[in-house]
């Protein structure tokens, strides 16, 4: 299955900061961590903070399996509203969800205090609205949901969203608070340059074969037939996690998207805040410091591994339809925006669960083995979570929220 495909954004506008030697030794740790994305770098910076003497290993390069291809809108929303998240597993824990998605983002904010890179990272507002007059009532039920449970959050009715945006908006949510976005790639290699620093040995392109679990550690195979024994092991694998798991926890989409060349202006879009509507599949917007438009959307549902969605190639016509579809959308909704002009276009799989949110923890197979899988529009929020609380658990000190995200839950 092709991860991503297309002229990533990310990947084109920053060098590789640093690139790391493979593994031509057997070697021992007390944590391995699986995966040089953004999850497993997130995981590595916490451990190693806490002087966990920690392993990080990628079968590829750092960074450029589905983080670069990240559109790294970060928000406390979930993509299941939050009305209907209650309904699914109790007001209790729908509600400390959307909260913990909340903290993760000024989470991030302190982590970046603590690297030598910013990564393009900005606190902003966001806006979540309805296209159609008949799906205001839903909206305003969510609206409710939020504004009982202390989160900051405005309505605009239709009246009041034509002030501020130059697009149709029958109504929708502004929330001031609980959003920001950065870039995924310079956030991964800073986390991981700063826990090399604490001791964090990295080893690319040594991708990982075999996992046998015992009782007391784990032993892990590389394809160059050398070993790695851990006490514990935390794989942060992204979609290729699914392997290892026999339930059904995932359903694959891919998403399209569109990066425009730098604008001169946001005429129409108030505060250049985060946009999504809701819609399914919903288009989501952001803008980069650099002043590019991101657009995002168009899912498709992926079928098998050797279906073409899940192979899709990005000259393919079926792409070539997407990125058409989502520029013209894009020019509708900011008509006094004239020079956009796109720049790079690619698609990448997205996860979507049963109830949005992740899953986190161990799993009945694999002792001593733990797993971080962000499956979700807040993929990289619930990677802090997953570094938080499978930090502590590897420290001895089980946490109550690793309950919301558990498997077979």
């Amino acid at each position: 299955m092709k991860l991503v495909a297309g002229n990533m954004l990310w990947t084109n506008i920053n060098k590789i900061p640093n690139q790391y030697n493979y593994l031509n030794e057997s070697i021992t740790c007390d944590v391995l961590v699986i995966g040089g994305g953004i999850s497993g770098a997130i995981a590595a910076y916490y451990l190693t903070k806490s002087g966990v003497n920690t392993v990080l290993v990628d079968k590829n390069i750092i960074g450029y399996g589905s983080t670069s291809g990240s559109t790294s809108i970060l928000q406390y929303e979930i993509d299941t509203d939050l009305h209907g998240l209650i309904s699914m597993i109790g007001e209790k824990k729908g509600v400390k969800s959307f909260e913990l998605c909340k903290e993760a983002v000024y989470d991030i904010e302190k982590i970046i205090n603590d690297l030598e890179d910013d990564c393009d990272f900005s606190l902003t507002e966001c806006f979540y609205y309805a296209t159609k007059a008949s799906m205001v009532s839903s909206l305003k039920k969510e609206f409710d949901a939020r504004k009982k449970h202390g989160f900051h959050v405005e309505f605009l009715d239709k009246k009041d969203a034509q002030k501020r945006f130059s697009f149709p908006v029958e109504g929708g949510i502004y929330s001031k608070f609980g959003a920001a976005q950065i870039d995924p790639y310079r956030f991964t290699h800073a986390l991981i340059a700063k826990a090399v620093k604490n001791k964090l040995k990295v080893y690319e392109n040594t991708e990982i074969t075999n996992i046998y679990p015992k009782e007391e550690h784990v032993l892990l195979e590389t394809k160059n037939h050398f070993n790695i024994q851990a006490k514990k092991v935390i794989i942060a694998t992204g979609y290729e996690g699914r392997k290892y798991i026999k339930e059904k926890i995932v359903h694959l989409l891919r998403t399209f998207t569109l990066v425009t060349k730098p604008v001169k202006n946001f005429n129409g879009w108030f505060h250049q805040c985060i946009i999504r509507d809701n819609n399914d599949p919903y288009t989501y917007l952001r803008i980069t410091g650099d002043k590019r438009i991101i657009i995002g959307g168009e899912d498709e549902k992926v079928g098998g591994i050797n279906s073409k969605m899940s192979n899709l190639s990005n000259d393919d016509l079926v792409s070539n339809k997407k990125y058409e579809l989502l520029l013209n959308r894009l020019k509708s909704y900011f008509p006094e925006i004239k020079d956009i002009a796109p720049e790079y276009q690619f698609s990448g799989l997205f996860g979507v669960t049963k109830d949005g949110l992740p899953y986190i923890g161990e799993y009945k197979d694999f002792p001593n083995c733990y797993f971080s899988l962000g499956y979700g529009a807040n993929g990289i929020l619930y990677s802090i979570l997953g570094g938080q609380l499978l930090r502590d658990s590897i420290l001895g000190k089980d946490r109550p929220e690793l309950e919301l995200f558990r498997f077979n839950r």
